[in-house]
């Protein structure tokens, strides 16, 4: 039965009268992305007793800060943090990590939204109330499977979240019941029926590149519209990653940088954060309160990520937006000379080339700059990309003498060549990040 939301939508779409089944459990074989979810169905939104209220949360803007879940197995209610709530019923199955980042943005939507709704003042259904003590979701399948014991929320899951957070949709203007169910294609939006998401065949669109809106606006359109919160501080872009020139090792080659949406309310400041490995979210300092960009070290060998959040001059703080993960290592013969015939080597051992083969994002070459150095020829793929000169009249070691930026994971090789046999050049490895 499609779902339909009891704010007067058509009377062509009349509700079931029963209670929406909305998970996603896993349990199927991976990938196969045809495959990578079921669901029960989904039935349309239970009648809603309209005096009731639990949380009774009012606002259609400013998400509540609390949730209260019936834990069905033992009878519990529960009061959560409710964007602890949404990660974590994501991460319960019904919308896994490993799915496009866009299914992931439509999902973080629609659990958020439909949690919201019976959490809103005058939208509980009967029996809502167990033991004396009112709730405004139920833990199983029929709300929204939600196993906090075993969820482990990812990078990539609180990145969709905090990317919608200040989103809500509006379906004839009006806040409503968002539902989803696995659905049976795996055909790109062949479900589609403007009034709720399919998830296997959303993610067959997202990974043809489809965007968060596309998607939005085919499966739960027309009547779409989108409301952006001004009163949740200030929204930012994802925070970029690259090498830039001049950088150097191991203090500050990779530079961060961020920017606010066009939505977003003035910043005050920006406050930035790294995790390395599996360890805790330390805060790293900024040159200005209000700039948005700063050079920073990576942890060769390790998964490091990267988060950043504003202020506005009101006080009102941002959510956390997320990096991509970022695994930095150190390529090819480091420490060798090119070139340099007739001089006294500083390093190990001389030789013409240096070659690697690498994986990644970024690459840069390291070498020291200084009087007296020579010029040194790159190449990219087997194609000639550059030719740098390492004379400075003050030198430095291991610098990002010349870097690259792809913009995504492919692999590559690179060969470095010296342009003066009569000239040194002192190279210390190629900087890859991945």
């Amino acid at each position: 039965m499609p779902v339909s939301s009891p704010h007067a939508l058509p009377s062509t779409r009349p509700s079931s009268g029963r209670r929406p089944i909305v998970a996603l459990r896993t349990g199927l074989a991976a990938l196969a992305v045809a495959a990578v979810m079921t669901a029960p169905q989904l039935a349309g939104p239970a009648p809603v007793a309209a005096a009731s209220s639990c949380t009774g949360w009012t606002s259609q803007t400013v998400p509540p800060r609390t949730i209260r879940v019936l834990r069905a197995q033992t009878g519990r209610v529960e009061k959560v943090a409710f964007r602890r709530y949404v990660a974590e019923v994501m991460a319960s199955g019904e919308w896994p990590g490993r799915l496009h980042l866009a299914t992931l943005e439509v999902g973080a939507v629609a659990t958020k939204q439909y949690a919201w709704y019976y959490a809103m003042r005058g939208h509980h259904r009967p029996g809502y109330q167990v033991g004396g003590h009112c709730y405004d979701v139920r833990d199983d399948t029929m709300d929204q499977l939600y196993r906090p014991e075993r969820a482990n929320p990812t990078i990539d899951q609180q990145r969709a979240i905090d990317a919608t957070w200040a989103l809500t949709l509006r379906k004839f203007g009006r806040f409503f019941l968002t539902g989803y169910r696995a659905g049976v294609s795996s055909q790109c939006a062949a479900d589609a029926n403007g009034w709720k998401l399919y998830a296997r065949s959303v993610e067959a669109c997202a990974r043809q590149g489809w965007t968060r809106q596309r998607l939005q606006r085919t499966y739960l359109g027309p009547n779409l519209s989108f409301v952006w919160s001004d009163r949740l501080g200030p929204l930012l872009a994802q925070p970029d990653m690259v090498l830039k020139r001049g950088s150097r090792l191991p203090d500050s080659p990779v530079t961060v940088s961020w920017k606010p949406m066009p939505v977003s309310p003035g910043v005050s400041r920006y406050m930035l954060q790294r995790r390395v490995g599996r360890g805790d979210w330390t805060g790293l300092p900024l040159g200005s309160p209000t700039g948005r960009q700063t050079r920073v070290w990576l942890k060769t060998g390790l998964v490091n990520h990267f988060r950043v959040r504003g202020v506005d001059d009101q006080g009102r703080v941002g959510p956390w937006y997320y990096s991509d993960s970022l695994t930095a290592a150190l390529r090819g013969p480091v420490g060798i000379r090119l070139g340099g015939d007739g001089v006294v080597a500083a390093a190990a051992h001389s030789t013409r080339w240096a070659r690697a083969s690498f994986t990644g994002s970024s690459v840069a070459l390291v070498a020291a700059t200084g009087p007296g150095m020579g010029r040194v020829r790159v190449f990219v793929n087997g194609k000639r990309a550059a030719i740098v000169d390492l004379y400075r009249e003050v030198g430095s070691q291991r610098e990002l003498v010349w870097t690259m930026n792809f913009g995504r994971v492919t692999p590559r090789s690179i060969a470095v060549s010296s342009v003066d046999p009569t000239r040194p050049v002192d190279f210390q490895g190629f900087y890859v990040l991945r």
